[in-house]
């Protein structure tokens, strides 16, 4: 059962190889050059990467895809990871990860991993970020798993661009993990080391104060239900503009990311077999 179970999930991931998801993504060999441990729950990995196309990785708010299955000798695994920085110079990255009690096939990874070891990552693939544009005032709601879109975010700021962001941890000092820039206003919002992340909902309850949402623009990324009820609020009861909210959702609370890939795997299947691409793909769309 399980075997069939690991086939399924293998054949459903050859979708991320057809021409409609690898458009502009470069599938690369990542050699490790440091593993390190800046704050307590955050992994960060620095290797180098051999890219023909360095502009593309200097953008902010990059996703890559890293191939776990040669690195845990499993069926087909992936998982996506936001680029925290790219240095134009070395052609290093680094990727940081929330590191968490199970053992899931991305912690067996980085706990085995060991520099000058390699793994295959295919991207980038840009996120959304704040339309500057407008010069809108920017409302960011983000957990500890969105810090490295956030610090990737902020290292493309424009200087004249006002924001407040709203950041949930249980980390006191994890604030620091970010970089100041003016007219942006940081606010941890703690929970206690005994609740679960995604749970307390004070993302939501931070964006619930904001009454009047002339001028703004709002960007997010935490767990999915709280996100897609984020969402919901500023488009539903706020009638803001779908394109001044920016949200998504990066887990799901009680859910496995294996399980969650899955789903996600087999929603964007039917999305390409009723004629639509990735472009009108909308991941906080597919219940679960």
């Amino acid at each position: 059962m399980i075997m069939k179970k690991q086939e399924q999930i293998s054949k459903n991931s050859n979708i991320l190889q057809q021409n409609d998801h690898m458009r502009n993504l470069e599938n690369l060999e990542l050699t490790i050059h440091s593993i390190s441990r800046p704050f307590p729950r955050i992994l960060r990995v620095r290797g180098k990467i051999n890219t023909n196309q360095p502009d593309l990785w200097e953008k902010p708010n990059l996703a890559v895809r890293l191939e776990l299955s040669h690195a845990t000798h499993s069926a087909r695994i992936s998982r996506v990871y936001t680029i925290r920085s790219f240095n134009l110079d070395t052609h290093e990255v680094e990727i940081d990860l929330i590191e968490h009690e199970d053992e899931s096939p991305a912690m067996k990874w980085v706990h085995s991993a060991e520099v000058g070891s390699t793994i295959q990552i295919i991207g980038p693939r840009p996120h959304f970020v704040p339309d500057f544009e407008e010069k809108k005032h920017v409302l960011m709601f983000a957990d500890e798993t969105a810090l490295p879109a956030l610090y990737s975010i902020l290292q493309h700021w424009q200087n004249n661009i006002a924001a407040d962001i709203f950041v949930e941890s249980h980390d006191a000092n994890i604030c620091e993990y970010l970089p100041n820039q003016e007219n942006v206003q940081i606010h941890l919002l703690q929970r206690a080391h005994q609740n679960q992340a995604g749970k307390m909902g004070l993302l939501l309850k931070a964006a619930y104060q904001f009454h009047h949402t002339d001028h703004i623009t709002v960007w997010a990324a935490c767990e999915r239900n709280e996100a897609r009820a984020i969402r919901k609020f500023f488009l539903d009861e706020k009638l803001m503009d779908k394109k001044d909210v920016m949200v998504t959702g990066y887990w799901n609370l009680g859910l496995s990311s294996t399980i969650l890939d899955q789903v996600r795997l087999e929603y964007y299947q039917k999305h390409l077999d009723a004629g639509k691409t990735l472009e009108s793909f909308d991941d906080l769309d597919m219940l679960v």
